[in-house]
């Protein structure tokens, strides 16, 4: 039997696993998002495997012999526990299969239980129901069998709440979170393994500040690893990220990078035509070569696979709003804030609200968000306009007088040109729009 278990793929072990929790077929295909085909495909090469003819010996199968088999050095292993001890009839059961489900989606992933001392887990996840209650889960994420806690919440469970969207919101904070501490094990250690995963997650948290000298720093180093054969799609997906940064913030030239970006995004596309990334990456291309219909056709089966991707969100509302379908933009801003609250007060997508609202001459909500944006980052500067033009668009010139001296205090030099270049890529008219109620800006 032990000969027999090394055989499982680690898609087989994970179903075997699903089958031990008690989960049907459709809970499967839900649980790991693959068609119930796919899963009775998966469970005969099982039952052949283990030498068995039905669910019921499989799981009762012994082959713990299979975890002194150590983790593959390219896999991200993630390990769940506790929640084999909630009712199966609770929602706090529900909301840890959600969770469980949601994880799945990224496509990153060996998601197991923990049955010995290997193979080590990179991350541990505990699932914990409150005692004699239903209406709380306790989520808490580890470093491998460390334990040092990365992140920790207690998620309250209403009637009316929807499983499925906590259980997205809940494993998005859990990708952040392991993505942070991936990065920062990663600026301590630069031979981590697997470098692919410590590396893009470092490249992805520096890209954040929008800095050149970050671009500098973590290209040269990504390019050298996609260089490898058997290099990771995720790796590339950042290094693609890392080009088209390059090209919206003027740091290198454009035809030469949206070049770069569709040799990577091309050559994924050949040997990983499923992948998620390989899809967001011909997105990024097909945006900076102005094919925009069939970007928008990427991102939208990209969110048909992982509901929960809100950078790929994100561009997407970008894309709507560049192409004048406000309505559209503004639906997306507000599905990410579903998916994640926080998102709500961050500058970029909030300050796109505001101009989206002002747009439609929402005056009152497009000032609310912008003052959203300027409580915590004082510095935007469109989001500053923005207030300065509903403040002249309500005659309440003084106050508009007041922002305008706080937004040349931070920005001295600021030039209408600089206004323009925020903006390029809307329409002009619509930038006129807003060039229109801000001529005590710039008179």
């Amino acid at each position: 039997m032990k000969e027999q278990s090394k055989l499982l793929t680690s898609r087989q072990k994970e179903i075997l696993s699903l089958l031990r929790k008690g989960l049907t077929n459709s809970e499967i295909c839900k649980t790991l998002s693959i068609s119930a085909n796919t899963v009775k495909v998966h469970l005969a090469n099982i039952y052949k495997i283990l030498e068995v003819t039905n669910r019921t010996e499989a799981v009762s199968t012994d082959i713990s012999e299979k975890a002194d088999e150590p983790t593959e050095d390219n896999d991200i292993y993630i390990v769940i526990t506790g929640n084999d001890g909630l009712r199966e009839t609770s929602m706090a059961k529900g909301l840890s299969l959600s969770i469980v489900e949601a994880l799945h989606h990224y496509h990153l992933f060996r998601i197991g239980e923990k049955a010995a001392s290997k193979p080590v887990p990179t991350y541990r996840i505990q699932i914990t129901g409150a005692q004699g209650n239903d209406d709380s889960l306790f989520v808490t994420l580890y470093r491998g069998e460390t334990s040092e806690i990365l992140w920790s919440a207690t998620q309250r469970i209403g009637e009316k709440d929807d499983l499925q969207l906590l259980g997205s919101r809940i494993a998005i904070q859990l990708f952040n979170h392991m993505t942070i501490s991936a990065a920062r094990t990663y600026r301590n250690d630069r031979q981590s393994a697997p470098q692919w995963w410590y590396l893009s997650c470092f490249a992805n948290i520096k890209m954040q500040s929008t800095c050149k000298e970050a671009f500098d720093e973590i290209v040269p180093v990504l390019e050298a690893l996609c260089t490898k054969e058997n290099h990771h799609v995720y790796a590339a997906n950042s290094l693609v990220l890392a080009y088209y940064t390059a090209i919206n913030e003027s740091w290198a030239n454009a035809e030469e990078y949206a070049a770069k970006i569709g040799k990577v995004a091309c050559s994924e596309m050949r040997n990983n035509p499923s992948s998620i990334y390989s899809q967001f990456m011909m997105a990024v291309y097909n945006i900076v070569i102005g094919n925009k219909s069939e970007a928008i056709a990427y991102f939208k089966q990209i969110l048909g696979a992982n509901p929960q991707d809100l950078r790929a969100r994100s561009m997407l509302a970008q894309i709507y709003l560049l192409t004048g379908k406000e309505d559209k933009a503004l639906h997306m801003f507000n599905e990410n804030e579903r998916y994640l609250p926080e998102s709500a007060g961050m500058a970029p997508q909030s300050t796109a609200k505001a101009f989206i609202y002002y747009l439609q001459e929402k005056y009152t909500e497009s000032e609310e968000v912008a003052t959203q944006v300027v409580l915590f980052h004082p510095e935007t500067p469109l989001a500053r306009l923005i207030i300065i033009a509903c403040k002249n668009r309500k005659g309440d010139f003084e106050e508009s007088n007041k922002h305008i001296q706080r937004f040349f205090k931070y920005h001295p030099h600021f030039k209408k040109s600089d206004l323009e270049h925020l903006l390029s890529g809307i329409a002009p008219s619509k930038v006129d729009v807003l060039l229109s109620s801000i001529s005590n800006v710039f008179p």
